[in-house]
C-alpha cells in the first residue's frame, strides 16, 4: 500500500483512494489534477476523496443529461408525416403521439360517409402500424460511457 501526497502536504493511502474513487491514479500529479479539475480543496481527510467522487459524478451526470437532451432535440420523428396528414402535430413523445393519432383517426373515421374516405382512413391506420411499430419506438437513452470509464479519464 502506498501513499499519494497532494500539494506536497496532504497524504492519501492508495487503499482509501481505491475505496472512494474505484481506481488508483498512476501518479500523485494525476490526483492533484483531479482535485483541481473538480474544484475540491484537499485537506488530508478521507472526506476529500468522497467530495471528489461526488463532484466527478455530478459532472458526469450533467454531461449525460445534456447529451440525452441534445439527442432528444435532434431526433427524427418517423410518424410526424403521418400525423400531419390528419392535422395532428407530432410532439416526438411516442406514447402521446400514438394516443393522439388514434383519437384523431377514430373521430375522423366516424365522420366518413363515403367509401373513398373510409378507404383513405383504413390506409392511414395500416400505415400507422408500420410507423408506430415497435422498431420505431425509442428506447430509454443510454449513457455514452460508464461512470467508471469517465473517472478513468481523470485518474490515468
Amino acid at each position: 500500500m502506498s501513499n499519494f501526497t497532494v500539494n506536497g502536504v496532504y497524504s492519501y493511502s492508495s487503499a482509501n483512494i481505491y475505496s472512494y474513487l474505484g481506481r488508483v491514479p498512476v501518479s500523485e500529479r494525476k490526483l492533484e489534477e483531479a482535485f483541481r479539475e473538480f474544484h475540491v480543496t484537499p485537506k488530508g481527510k478521507v472526506d476529500d476523496l468522497k467530495e471528489l467522487d461526488r463532484a466527478m459524478y455530478a459532472e458526469y451526470s450533467e454531461q449525460v443529461q445534456n447529451q440525452i437532451a441534445n439527442q432528444n432535440g435532434e431526433k427524427v420523428v418517423p410518424w410526424a408525416g403521418l400525423m400531419a396528414q390528419i392535422g395532428v402535430r407530432a410532439s416526438g413523445d411516442y406514447e402521446k403521439d400514438y394516443a393522439a393519432f388514434n383519437d384523431a383517426i377514430q373521430l375522423l373515421s366516424q365522420g366518413a360517409i363515403d367509401g373513398q374516405a373510409m378507404t383513405y382512413f383504413a390506409g392511414l391506420k395500416s400505415e400507422a402500424q408500420r410507423v408506430f411499430g415497435l422498431s420505431n419506438k425509442p428506447d430509454a437513452a443510454q449513457a455514452p460511457i460508464s461512470f467508471e470509464m469517465y473517472q478513468a479519464q481523470f485518474l490515468r
